[in-house]
């Protein structure tokens, strides 16, 4: 999933890279179980795993609800989804593209990605230190 302030956008592939479907959702907490219940239609049996770009900051409320709903979400750092973009012969750079971008990384690094985990404490005291 492509991260942002007000909205996430989300495509769901197999492990073959074909798209299954793309959601496009608001971030708000009200809008999160719809946004599961258009997953589960789109995957029909598969299993899901969630990779979140930037699960840390924009998408941090999105991840403690689908680890509160214990689903394996995994951290996609954005160098790797910048790589992954820049590998390909056209660059493209939209939040579609991004999003398919952090599936493939979730798919080829799984076994390398961090967890997203409920570190409340690592947050706040992160937020409360943090400069821009």
């Amino acid at each position: 999933m492509d991260m942002h302030k007000e909205q996430h956008t989300a495509v769901v592939i197999d492990c073959w890279l074909n798209i299954l479907g793309e959601i496009t959702l608001e971030n708000r907490p009200g809008k999160f179980d719809q946004f599961l219940s258009h997953v589960k239609k789109l995957s029909g049996d598969l299993t899901l795993v969630f990779g979140l770009e930037d699960t840390r900051g924009l998408g941090r409320n999105l991840a403690m609800y689908l680890v509160g709903h214990k689903f394996v979400v995994k951290h996609i750092n954005p160098a790797y989804t910048s790589a992954m973009r820049l590998s390909a012969p056209t660059v493209f750079k939209n939040d579609s593209y991004d999003a398919f971008c952090v599936a493939r990384v979730l798919r080829d690094m799984i076994d390398k990605l961090p967890d997203a985990s409920h570190q409340d404490i690592f947050w706040t005291i992160r937020q409360l230190v943090k400069r821009r």
